[in-house]
C-alpha cells in the first residue's frame, strides 16, 4: 500500500512517525464532520422540533459520520485500508435517504408518498450494492444527484410555491448551492497538489450545509409574514 501511494504521488506527512496521507483532505473532511454533527445535534434537540427537523438531523448525523470515516480513509489509509472509503460512501447514501424522508411527508397525496418512500428505499439498496460491487465514487455522485436533485429539491420547490414558506425556500437554496462543490470536484479544480479539489469542495460544502441547516431551523412561515407592512402616507 505504501509503495503504491508513493507511485501515485500522494501527499503525506510523518509527524512522530505516524504516516498521514492527504493531510488537508483529512482535516477538511473532519471539519465537515464536526459542523455536520453540530448541525444535526442542534436540529434534533430544537425545542420545537418537527418531522422535518428530526429527519434532517439524521441527514447531518450520517453526513458527519461519513465525513469522519472518509477523512480517516484519506489520512490513515496505510493503516485502515480502502474499505473505509466504501463505508463512507455508503453512509453518504444513508444521509441522502434522511433528506428524502424529511421531504416526502410534505407531499399531500398519501399514495405518492408511499411510492416515493419505496423509491427511496430501493435507491439506498441499489446505491449500497453498487458501491460494494463497483467500488467507485460515481455511485455516490449518481445517488446524491438522484436523491437530492431528483426528489428532495422538487418537493422543497413545490412546498415553497404552494405556501411561500421561508423554510423551504432556504433549504432549496442550500441544496442548489451544493452544485458548486460538485463542479469543483468534477472539474478537479485545485489550488495545488496539497490543497486540491477535495479540500476546496469540502470547505465550500460547509457553507452549503449551513444554508440547509438555517433553512430547517427556520419557522414554517410564509414569506409575506416577515414583510413589514408599510405605513400609509398622510
Amino acid at each position: 500500500m505504501y509503495a503504491y501511494l508513493c507511485r501515485m504521488h500522494v501527499t503525506y506527512i510523518e509527524p512522530f512517525g505516524i504516516h498521514i496521507t492527504e493531510p488537508f483532505t483529512w482535516l477538511t473532511n473532519w471539519t465537515v464532520a464536526g459542523f455536520s454533527m453540530f448541525f444535526g445535534h442542534k436540529l434534533f434537540h430544537h425545542p420545537t422540533s418537527d418531522i422535518q427537523r428530526k429527519y434532517w438531523s439524521i441527514f447531518f448525523l450520517f453526513m458527519g459520520i461519513a465525513s469522519l470515516t472518509g477523512g480517516t480513509a484519506h489520512g490513515f489509509i496505510v493503516y485502515v485500508g480502502n474499505n473505509f472509503h466504501l463505508a463512507a460512501w455508503i453512509l453518504t447514501g444513508f444521509a441522502v435517504f434522511g433528506a428524502e424522508m424529511a421531504s416526502i411527508p410534505l407531499v399531500p397525496q398519501l399514495r405518492l408518498q408511499s411510492i416515493l418512500k419505496l423509491l427511496a428505499y430501493m435507491e439506498l439498496f441499489v446505491m449500497a450494492a453498487s458501491v460494494l460491487l463497483y467500488k467507485s465514487f460515481d455511485s455516490v455522485q449518481i445517488n446524491s444527484a438522484f436523491g437530492m436533485v431528483g426528489i428532495v429539491a422538487p418537493i422543497q420547490l413545490w412546498k415553497y410555491k404552494a405556501d411561500k414558506s421561508i423554510r423551504n425556500a432556504i433549504i432549496l437554496a442550500g441544496i442548489i448551492s451544493n452544485i458548486v462543490p460538485a463542479i469543483i470536484h468534477a472539474a478537479r479544480f485545485s489550488y495545488n497538489r496539497w490543497f486540491n479539489f477535495n479540500d476546496l469542495s469540502h470547505v465550500v460544502m460547509i457553507g452549503c450545509f449551513y444554508l440547509i441547516y438555517r433553512g430547517v431551523r427556520t419557522s414554517d412561515l410564509p414569506l409575506s409574514s416577515v414583510v413589514k407592512p408599510t405605513r400609509p402616507s398622510n
